[in-house]
């Protein structure tokens, strides 16, 4: 079997970037936050779980982020730029840009998610009072 062909794809420019910034912390943060920075580094390079992702990001920034302002910045804008929140099909309202929603600083992907439902609520009175809204993190392609 040709080795090259059973390797896993390289992952996407920004995924790689990323991971390099979560590196850059490792030597500059508490040993108790390393669990945190590994999870996030793997999901970013694994790309498969962008709701796991996320919220390792919000909760590694709530802890991190007073002292290490600048990767967390940088991170914010890979992510931002990278990835966006999508509503269900049935929801026909508009979603503010990931990077305005970062920028009220939730603390964990639930807050933020209750912040856009309440939003969305607000605005499409279509929607009755008790449905479900999905939300899910994707990535830009």
């Amino acid at each position: 079997m040709n080795d090259a062909a059973s390797a896993a794809p390289a992952p996407a420019p920004w995924r790689a970037q990323a991971a390099r910034v979560v590196e850059e912390l490792f030597p500059a943060t508490p040993p108790e936050t390393w669990n945190d920075l590994l999870d996030l580094r793997a999901h970013l390079l694994a790309g498969q779980d962008w709701n796991a992702a996320l919220d390792l990001f919000l909760r590694c920034r709530e802890r991190l982020e007073a002292g290490h302002y600048l990767p967390f910045y940088r991170l914010r804008r890979l992510l931002t730029a990278s990835l966006r929140l999508e509503a269900g099909e049935e929801t026909a309202a508009p979603l503010r840009p990931l990077a305005e929603l970062l920028n009220r600083h939730p603390a964990s992907l639930a807050d933020l998610k209750r912040a856009v439902r309440r939003e969305i609520f607000e605005h499409a009175l279509e929607l009755p009072r008790n449905a479900r809204v999905p939300l899910h993190v994707v990535e830009r392609l």
